[in-house]
């Protein structure tokens, strides 16, 4: 995993997110990010929370008799390791629409002796084998 900011590369263990007022407009200077990370540094818990997701997505439409995500319904609702090398476009597309707290929160354990805190998500895509998330982050001090 490769954490830049402002082109930096900084240690991981000193970046957290904002669980609260994710996305919203900063009133304080906010500085760019860059997370790069291949598919097999991927937590295991967060495979197993999007593989719960898929699962869940195929019970609820079932349940509720239409379908919410078609494009995962087509494919019948794999588990997430496939839709990484096989449809990484839809794997992007849930992470950045669904599971990205689940994937910060895997990624980004600590909550003390941070120096910056990821406001947000400008983009989120799969190039080759790793995810790249980019946004703005705030001084956590």
């Amino acid at each position: 995993m490769k954490f830049t900011l402002a082109g930096q590369v900084i240690d991981p263990k000193s970046v957290g997110y904002r669980s609260l007022g994710f996305g919203e407009a900063l009133a304080i200077a906010a500085t760019p990010y860059e997370l790069r990370i291949s598919h097999s540094e991927l937590p295991p818990d967060f495979l197993d929370h999007a593989d719960s997701f898929t699962a869940q997505c195929q019970s609820d439409d079932l349940a509720q008799g239409f379908i919410d995500i078609p494009e995962l319904e087509a494919i019948d609702y794999p588990g997430f390791r496939t839709l990484l090398t096989s449809h990484p476009d839809l794997a992007a597309r849930l992470i950045r629409d669904y599971l990205y707290f689940d994937l910060f929160y895997s990624l980004f354990p600590n909550s003390v002796g941070l120096d910056v805190v990821i406001n947000d998500i400008t983009d989120l895509y799969l190039q080759e084998d790793s995810i790249i998330v980019t946004g703005k982050t705030f001084a956590a001090r």
